[in-house]
């Protein structure tokens, strides 16, 4: 953790969603519902910072989650997206090129993992497995099958190459990944079982960066919360990062602060009671 002092003025708050704003199973606690909705009411701005597409989808997980106002930002492809209420057009940064993308899925084919990327409102796979029929029911989007085509999946300049494996073989998985790293791409763990490899210029923390410019809201007034390793830029940029108490230990090195709780027990909504609502006199 690196500080003890809580951000004076809170102008907006962004979170990962796996791990840190719902479950895995994409239910959103109640205590943490019940927080986002008072802040909001009170002027605060929210939304999501993910490693998945920003499609049409996602601008309704809102609803899903119950939650009665619609999102004011939206970081998507772990930084290679950026959407807010006041710039209708999702800006992207750094895609992979096709040749690039190809000579990743070529390194990576010894270790006989599955593939997949995001085109539009899909995903497509290598072929198919129970990760990727977890990740169609999470992600709300239809899976195409390449059958195992490499070319398939490197039509076109993508964000992100991502590799999905059983949870166990994520050391192996990860290990193996860190030596590929070089100046045009580098993989990370985003989740226990998915590795991606992304232009090594992307990170939410960037992206938070991009959208703190060009709508003059200062650093020093985003609260950022997060889990994963593909947070951590993000929890240290923000002035304020909070890592969930189920994140990863990378993470919790960047952060500001833990949380009391993990996801499972609304972590999220139980910092925001204890260390925000309840000294401001909104609880």
């Amino acid at each position: 953790m690196r500080g003890v002092f809580m951000i004076e003025k809170l102008t907006a708050i962004v979170a990962d969603i796996d791990g840190t704003l719902v479950n895995k199973g994409e239910d959103m606690m109640p205590r943490t519902r019940n927080a986002l909705e008072i802040l909001h009411q009170n002027g605060v701005l929210f939304g999501l910072s993910t490693g998945r597409k920003l499609n049409k989808q996602m601008f309704r997980r809102n609803k899903d989650w119950g939650l009665s106002f619609d999102f004011d930002v939206m970081i998507g492809m772990n930084g290679g997206q950026l959407w807010d209420k006041d710039h209708e057009e999702i800006e992207s940064y750094y895609l992979l090129e096709r040749e690039t993308m190809m000579e990743i899925l070529q390194k990576m084919a010894p270790l006989h993992v599955n593939a997949m990327i995001y085109e539009e409102d899909h995903m497509t796979a290598l072929y198919w497995d129970e990760g990727i029929h977890s990740s169609m029911k999470r992600n709300h989007m239809e899976v195409i099958l390449a059958d195992g085509s490499f070319e398939r999946l490197c039509v076109n300049p993508n964000y992100n190459v991502l590799f999905r494996f059983p949870e166990e073989r994520t050391k192996e998985v990860e290990e193996f990944a860190k030596t590929l790293t070089c100046d045009r791409y580098w993989g990370i763990r985003t989740s226990p079982g998915i590795i991606e490899f992304m232009d090594p210029r992307v990170n939410k923390g960037m992206a938070l960066h991009k959208y703190s410019e060009r709508n003059n809201i200062p650093m020093n007034e985003i609260m950022a919360f997060g889990d994963m390793d593909n947070d951590k830029e993000m929890l240290r940029e923000a002035g304020w990062g909070v890592c969930l108490l189920n994140g990863s230990e990378i993470s919790k090195s960047m952060a500001d602060v833990i949380t009391e709780y993990p996801c499972t027990e609304d972590g999220l909504g139980r910092y925001l009671e204890d260390h925000w609502l309840k000294p401001h006199g909104l609880l």
